[in-house]
């Protein structure tokens, strides 16, 4: 019978607790990235609502947002661990320089700014967010453990309903970016919104009626949560209108309203992520069935 080593448990222990330490700083650190990046987002759409003197303040938090990303992404590079990992912190730095870049053709508020180079500029700060967001669940303890299987129930395919659902919303951003400038009418936004609303409705609903799942069901119950509020401010905007005695009131709640639509984005982007690593699809249990009565 073989005896045990105890220097060699006490080695892979210590190992699994510096891998551990190291995914727990690059966590911190990507919530802390993706909390700043939102700060971002806020501060540029009160900037594109020309209310008060934010046009500083934003140029400040966007070189801070560079140099964290361009960090996170470092960071990614020179840590073991998974390759797609290290293509999202590339990712992430190459959408920041695009956006910084973008940010300087949009040019100052006080000028006439290039309705494109706005709309993309708009558009590509939840993209990012999205992405950091990516990363810190990546990160996180839950997936550094085995993923706890779910089964598909069928029809309508869960993985196929995430995918087209964070299509969507990626779309519905990007019309929120052309409505803010000018391109497009409010009732385009509000169709999307609508056709967005009923596949996230219905994204959530499929996952609750899941057994259990201890991040699949939270992700999915915070991606309802976030967009009833959304929905809520989205409506009060319309509202509103633009209506000069609550000229204040109006700038804060549709910069509120730009903030929620990042941070649907990136619920919506976790939850597909959560499906994708957690829930076996149909086709597979038939094939395997398949094989097992054979």
């Amino acid at each position: 019978m073989e005896t045990s080593h105890p220097e060699l448990i006490l080695f892979s222990r210590v190992t699994l607790v510096r891998s551990r330490m190291k995914n727990l700083g690059l966590h911190l650190y990507s919530i802390l990235v993706a909390v700043v990046t939102l700060g971002l987002i806020v501060s540029g759409a009160a900037v594109a609502n020309q209310e008060g003197p934010y046009e500083g303040g934003h140029r400040a938090i966007g070189g801070v947002v560079v140099v964290l990303v361009i960090g996170l992404g470092f960071w990614l590079a020179v840590t073991k661990t998974h390759e797609w990992l290290r293509q999202l912190g590339r990712a992430a730095a190459a959408v920041t320089i695009a956006d910084a870049g973008l940010g300087l053709l949009a040019g100052p508020a006080s000028e006439p700014a290039s309705p494109m180079a706005s709309m993309a500029h708009a558009f590509l700060a939840p993209i990012l967010m999205s992405l950091v967001a990516a990363i810190a669940l990546a990160t996180s303890r839950s997936w550094q453990s085995a993923p706890i299987f779910l089964q598909d129930q069928g029809w309508p395919p869960l993985r196929g309903v995430a995918r087209n659902t964070l299509a969507l919303v990626v779309i519905q951003v990007g019309l929120g970016a052309a409505f803010r400038y000018g391109s497009i009418g409010v009732m385009v936004h509000i169709l999307g919104a609508l056709v967005v609303v009923v596949f996230i409705l219905t994204l959530v609903v499929l996952v609750t009626l899941m057994p259990e799942h201890p991040t699949l069901r939270p992700a999915a119950i915070t991606l309802g949560v976030v967009t009833f509020v959304q929905i809520f401010l989205g409506l009060t905007v319309v509202s509103m209108g633009s209506a000069k005695a609550n000229a204040g009131v109006a700038a804060a709640v549709a910069s509120a309203h730009v903030a929620t639509g990042a941070v649907t984005l990136a619920a919506t982007l976790v939850v597909a992520l959560e499906v994708w690593r957690n829930v076996k699809p149909a086709v597979q249990a038939a094939a395997k069935d398949q094989e097992l009565s054979s």
